[in-house]
């Protein structure tokens, strides 16, 4: 059996460990954007209700409401604080699936070079017999 064809399947399951790393890189993407966004809403829904303290602080609330607008900003700020330590693990996640997806793809360009080279060597010999071949096709003496 042909080098080549003993590694095709080393080669097709190489390529299939690199998909398979691709598609992990992809959602790990996609949940980092997604903690990212959410984080970015916590902050955003903070920061309004800053303003309607302050916008009702100036036309005047009683105590309760005011340290209830501040008890809920600071759990807020809690929640902010909880989600970047969320987007921070993301962010870990994204890296560890890009180093393994880029062991991955190495080894699937190694495996490739390795089979593109067999393949040549391949074609090489069966150019050398063809060539071979026509050679003493034309060395033969031909008819009287």
């Amino acid at each position: 059996m042909e080098k080549s064809k003993r590694i095709e399947p080393i080669v097709n399951l190489a390529k299939n460990s690199e998909r398979d790393a691709v598609k992990a890189l992809g959602e790990a993407l996609q949940a980092l954007n997604s903690q990212l966004e959410r984080r970015d809403q916590l902050i955003a829904y903070k920061a309004e209700y800053a303003e309607r303290l302050s916008s009702s602080g100036s036309l005047g609330i009683n105590a309760q409401h005011l340290n209830e607008y501040r008890e809920f900003i600071d759990k807020l700020g809690q929640a902010i604080e909880q989600q970047d330590q969320i987007v921070s693990l993301a962010r870990n996640t994204l890296e560890e699936k890009k180093r393994f997806w880029f062991a991955k793809r190495g080894r699937s360009k190694a495996l490739d070079t390795v089979l593109d080279r067999y393949l040549e060597n391949e074609q090489n010999q069966l150019d050398k017999i063809e060539q071979k071949e026509l050679d003493d096709r034309n060395n033969r003496p031909g008819p009287a």
